[in-house]
């Protein structure tokens, strides 16, 4: 089903039209139950993750609290239709990725008794119209601690998982921290699959590397021994090279990116990612000044990569990453204790975790005690910590507020699009520049009426990327903001020998000027809380032209997009 209406903003770049933008092709809502029978809502848990068969035109949804993949048949975008919808049992644990090479399918499953128990893989064909249900390829495969992720290498001939090892108790109630690795399953289908896990203790030497779990006091850390950077590491995305030779691994709460050969399954990098600097470009860090304020102040903050895609100009590989950030903390419910690597920033302030000495700026010391300025952004209580003062040597926020692009060989940074995310929701779409949806309030706030209110967390939070190299035509990146609802699309050039790209468009699909809960019912909550993005060749794509797949979690939704060309792309705007 399309929507009613649809918000579709063309940017002027640099005093020309831009040359592509999104054509929304259809709007699907999915059913948060199937059985006794189809319910729909909001925060329903019913898409998350999704994959893409170009050969039978499926595009495969994970649903996780939900447990359910749904099978939507694209090869009509303009009317695609629900041909399945797959359910996993409590015992089967919670499906958290899917991923699709060949004809095979691989989910990934976390333990539905405890997350820090271990998780496993299953296997199916994938599905042919006409089947009743889905079917098993094989027997289920135990993986490391909460699976989050995989993904196979081009060549389908491994896959990996990314195991990210959350801490919590067990089902005797004892904390636990345990290891994060990457799976790697070696997929020649005769006989059992080989494997191997890489984990990072080759690493527990190392104290350039953020581990928030050290600064947990020792009278609270429940453990004998104070965890090591292999317990610390939590693996986030990975992402593999067109020669299918290496992967990297985004560390998102460490602020870190590994490296993994292939050849021999063995971990040899890890690089903490420099920090963002934001002295010289505007950020609009608090809700409580009255509207939008991109301001500039001399603070940092951790890139916090999660998804990140590999690029190839010639002999050389880059890196894309979202840097959407993410804080740490732990919880009397689920840890058996209470701690944060955060705090807002005027609070630090007041119990002396910094002083003026310390900022070095008398204007900025100033307004980091004021709520409608400096003060209420949420920053690092551990980053630049000084064991002996006690003191903060740098205010730290947390993501990057766009996107990057590193230099694999050393994972230095090439590229960065500094403010220019909340720059274009300003111009682009004001009304609902840094907006959110609440689950407790959908009944009686809107998109418009939560306008600026992530501002003072990480604003846009990226947290949906894909790339398209094309040998013919533009290469694309799509990204999306998670809480806004918003879709960036840029093309690359990659003539100077590295990618650079330019702004092309942007897009927000449904209307903001009802509640939450009226929106959904209407059809018209949009792409609320996006989570997976997808881009399609035009060899893959039903229509032979670029088409993209958004899954968003809160609106259970997906849409389909048509990358278009603009009729007069060297028209120059009055």
């Amino acid at each position: 089903m399309a929507p009613t209406s649809v918000l579709i903003l063309v940017c002027v770049f640099g005093g020309t039209l831009a040359n592509y933008y999104l054509k929304p092709l259809s709007y699907t809502k999915l059913p948060t139950k199937v059985t006794p029978s189809e319910t729909f809502q909001l925060f329903g848990g019913t898409a998350e993750e999704g994959a893409y068969d170009p050969k039978k035109k499926m595009l495969y949804v994970v649903g996780e609290t939900s447990r359910l993949i749904h099978i939507l048949d694209i090869s009509d975008p303009a009317n695609p239709v629900r041909a399945l919808t797959h359910q996993f049992t409590a015992a089967d644990g919670i499906p958290r990725d899917i991923a699709i090479c060949g004809d095979e399918i691989a989910v990934t499953v976390t333990s539905g008794v405890r997350d820090v128990y271990e998780g496993h893989i299953y296997f199916f064909k994938t599905f042919t119209r006409g089947d009743s249900f889905l079917q098993a390829d094989g027997n289920r495969l135990p993986v490391g601690v909460f699976p989050d992720m995989l993904t196979y290498t081009p060549d389908c001939g491994v896959l990996l998982v990314a195991n990210e090892g959350r801490p919590g108790r067990d089902i005797t109630n004892k904390f636990v921290d345990p290891k994060g690795s990457v799976h790697i399953i070696r997929t020649e289908r005769t006989g059992s699959p080989s494997e191997k896990i890489a984990g990072f203790e080759s690493f527990n030497s190392r104290y350039d590397i953020r581990i928030p779990a050290r600064y947990v006091p020792s009278n609270t850390w429940p453990l004998p021994n104070p965890v090591s950077v292999a317990q610390g590491l939590e693996p986030e995305y990975i992402a593999v090279t067109a020669d299918s030779r290496y992967a990297y691994i985004t560390l998102q709460e460490n602020n870190a990116v590994a490296k993994l050969s292939l050849s021999d399954g063995v971990i040899s990098d890890l690089w903490p990612l420099t920090k963002k600097e934001w002295k010289d470009i505007g950020i609009d860090s608090t809700d409580r000044d009255g509207g939008i304020h991109l301001r500039q102040y001399p603070w940092v903050s951790l890139q916090q990569p999660d998804i990140a895609k590999t690029y190839t100009v010639g002999r050389k590989t880059y890196l894309f990453t979202a840097n959407e950030g993410a804080t740490t903390s732990y919880t009397s419910s689920v840890h058996g204790f209470t701690w944060a690597d955060n705090a807002k920033s005027d609070a630090l302030v007041r119990a002396k975790k910094f002083d003026e000495m310390s900022i070095n700026n008398s204007t900025f010391y100033a307004d980091l005690l004021l709520e409608n300025m400096a003060g209420y952004l949420t920053v690092s209580n551990i980053d630049s910590l000084n064991l002996f003062s006690d003191k903060l040597g740098q205010v730290t926020h947390f993501g990057g507020r766009g996107f990057s692009i590193w230099d694999t060989s050393d994972m230095s940074l090439v590229w960065d699009s500094k403010d220019e995310i909340e720059k274009h929701m300003e111009v682009l779409m004001y009304n609902v520049f840094n907006t959110d949806v609440v689950s407790s309030t959908i009944t009686y706030t809107s998109p418009e009426n939560l306008r600026d209110s992530t501002s003072d967390l990480q604003g846009p939070k990226l947290n949906g990327m894909d790339l398209l190299v094309q040998q013919n035509g533009s290469d694309f990146l799509l990204v999306g903001s998670e809480t806004v609802g918003a879709l960036f699309l840029y093309t690359i050039n990659s003539t100077s020998g590295a990618p650079v790209p330019r702004f092309e468009s942007a897009h927000r699909a449904g209307r903001t000027d009802f509640v939450w809960k009226e929106l959904y019912d209407m059809d018209e909550a949009g792409d609320a809380y996006i989570s997976a993005i997808g881009l399609i060749s035009p060899a893959d794509s039903p229509t032979n032209n670029v088409m993209a797949y958004v899954i968003s979690a809160v609106s259970g939704s997906v849409s389909l997009y048509s990358v278009e060309q603009h009729p007069n792309p060297d028209f120059i705007f009055g």
